[in-house]
């Protein structure tokens, strides 16, 4: 994965599997959140990826990755490319060593009224076929949230 992720609370780079394993370390009560949100911008398209430690009922930390592609002027591509996104980093992480992830937070609605909605069955079954749990709206706000606040 060439993905590089920075600390939110300083914006420093991290070296991704060293950091996590060190972090799960200290805590056993950690449990990790992924998401991905996107914004069109212009001529962009800019993804923010987050990796949220959510430390039982004190608090979080988040590690976040920014990607800027070309415009993506399709809705089911570019909200499909969050949910690829998401499942590229939560395999990642597997495939290093990293406890899997709880819950893959996919910023998707499950009312039919907002266009998110038609990529939401698609994207539940992709992610709970990768053995992962996933959570929506209104539930999926640990990992969406800072992902949206992320791409503005």
């Amino acid at each position: 994965m060439e993905r590089k992720f920075k600390s939110l609370t300083d914006s420093k780079p991290v070296d991704l599997v060293p950091y996590l394993k060190e972090k799960l370390a200290e805590a056993e009560d950690i449990n990790i959140y992924i998401g991905c949100d996107s914004q069109n911008h212009g001529n962009n398209t800019i993804y923010a990826s987050v990796i949220v430690l959510h430390y039982g009922t004190r608090g979080g930390h988040v590690l976040y990755s920014r990607e800027k592609v070309s415009r993506i002027r399709d809705s089911f591509t570019r909200l499909w490319k969050e949910v690829e996104t998401s499942l590229e980093v939560a395999q990642f992480l597997t495939e290093n060593g990293i406890q899997r992830a709880k819950y893959i937070d996919i910023d998707l609605n499950p009312d039919p009224k907002f266009r998110s909605n038609q990529v939401l069955r698609a994207a539940l079954g992709y992610v709970e076929s990768m053995g992962y749990e996933a959570r929506c709206k209104p539930y999926a706000i640990s990992a969406s949230y800072v992902a949206d606040k992320l791409c503005k």
